[in-house]
């Protein structure tokens, strides 16, 4: 699990301070180990686990650093923005066949309008010409009837029998001649008329045909009109509809985005409240040290007077003896020293699924250091003390989990410090004395956590480093 920032994060959203490099480790010698202590009378874990219970629960499916709440508000408006982006092609899209259609519309419409024109003119042209013919008609019969009344069988029968000229008779002759000429002439009319009559009707059923198009043509483009408006307007809500979606999700992911800033914002107090709180016992230790130190000087020295008094008194009660030779000694004692030591024992007997160095936060975009080794072992493992030492610290963080921290001690010139991270729960006690091997607790899955595992943590005089790069194998 990764905790600190490092001392540049490169992204444009600072976060509130920066992680020390590494949060601190160290003990004091052996011999001295008990000063390092933490007084052991109310129980960290126990006091503080219910009170971040419920902060936890939110928090305990939370992925590889980053929280599932904002790995999914981000997925979310991503996915918002993507939606949204497609969603305004398309009504780009129909917004254009609109407006295509619209001026197809416009223009089925007047060619409609064009076209009743044209088979209004054409139905008067009909009418026109059969007007024309009828007058032809009724001419022709006017004269027909006039011809036949002149000319009947009666008339002819009195010819024979009256009185008739032969100027008389050349006269009717002329007169029957001219109506026969004029009939003649009004027949060609008649049919003139009658086959104008007939290429005007066709020419009204040519433009009855194109009007009747006309009308199915543009009433078609009305209804794709239609069409094209009623889903441009489906778009243009849906749009709005997503438009407010993305917002909505863009919200959720910066409210992700800052609670996971104040996440790592608090793994940094952790980390400099550990720090501090080993410094202090580094120091208490050291001032433990140097006031034994003085006391066993003060002691030498009055050792040191004692023995000059005595070997004076010595000298004058065996002055009779000058060949004797008194010699007094004293021994220093120094400050006990563990033993060096070049590797721990190994906390879990299980796999490493995650290594010490620096990372990509995924979603705040900086790199960060994972401050620790993680062993993949299952809930419930065992698991033992690396080395000798005293529990300084056991208590609960929202980011760690279960705490549990020994102090070893000067080994090898450093004072170091092992700390124990999302363990279920532990068997042993701040102030208690713990050896090599001892169970001090069980694997867990408490904290930022993506699973059971164990969190193993080193710290040299008070800076923390990689557990493999010197004390585990």
């Amino acid at each position: 699990m990764n905790r600190d920032l490092p001392p540049r994060p490169v992204t444009s959203r600072p976060l509130t301070g920066r992680f020390a490099r590494g949060i601190a480790a160290t003990v004091a010698a052996l011999s001295l180990v008990t000063a390092f202590g933490v007084p052991a009378g109310a129980d960290e874990l126990d006091d503080r686990k219910s009170q971040l219970q419920q902060e936890m629960a939110a928090q305990s499916d939370a992925v590889e650093d980053a929280n599932a709440d904002l790995s999914a508000a981000v997925g979310r408006h991503n996915e918002a923005k993507a939606n949204l982006a497609a969603a305004e092609a398309k009504l780009a899209k129909a917004e254009a066949a609109e407006r295509d259609a619209q001026a197809l519309d416009e223009l089925r419409a007047a060619e409609l309008e064009a076209a009743e024109i044209a088979l209004r003119k054409a139905e008067a042209d009909v009418a026109a010409a059969l007007a024309a013919l009828e007058s032809v008609n009724r001419r022709i019969n006017e004269e027909v009837l006039v011809t036949t009344q002149q000319s009947d069988g009666l008339l002819n029968l009195a010819l024979l029998f009256t009185d008739v000229t032969t100027s008389n008779l050349n006269q009717r002759a002329q007169l029957a001649q001219t109506l026969f000429d004029s009939s003649a002439k009004q027949l060609d009319e008649l049919e003139m008329r009658r086959l104008a009559l007939e290429d005007a009707q066709a020419a009204a059923d040519a433009a009855r045909d194109t009007a009747n198009a006309a009308r199915e043509a543009a009433a078609e483009q009305l209804r794709a009109r239609k069409a094209a408006a009623d889903e441009a307007a489906a778009l243009r809500t849906e749009v709005a509809r997503l438009v407010e979606e993305a917002a909505a999700a863009q919200q959720a992911a910066q409210g992700e985005l800052a609670a996971e800033e104040a996440r790592q914002a608090a793994l940094q107090q952790e980390a400099a409240s550990v720090e501090a709180r080993i410094q202090a016992r580094i120091a208490a230790a050291k001032k433990a040290a140097a006031e034994k130190a003085a006391r066993e000087k003060a002691a030498r020295e009055k050792a040191a007077r004692d023995a000059a008094a005595k070997a004076a008194a010595d000298k004058a009660a065996a002055a009779k003896a000058a060949a004797t030779t008194s010699r007094s000694t004293s021994t220093v004692s120094r400050p006990a020293v563990a033993a060096p030591t070049s590797r721990f024992l190994m906390p879990v007997g299980a796999r490493i699924t995650s290594r010490y160095g620096m990372r990509l936060h995924p979603v705040l975009g900086y790199w960060k250091l994972h401050d620790g080794t993680d062993f993949g072992a299952s809930c419930g493992t065992p698991i033992r003390a690396a080395e000798d030492g005293v529990v300084s610290e056991r208590y609960y963080n929202s980011g760690y989990g279960n705490r549990l921290m020994i102090d070893h001690g000067l080994l090898d010139g450093d004072y170091v410090t092992t700390g124990y991270n999302h363990a279920s729960r532990y068997t042993v006690r701040v102030g208690q004395r713990v050896s090599r091997g001892q169970v001090i607790g069980y694997v867990g899955n408490t904290g930022y956590s993506t699973g059971c595992h164990l969190h193993l943590m080193v710290w040299e005089d008070g800076s923390v480093v990689n557990p493999l790069a010197k004390w585990f194998g």
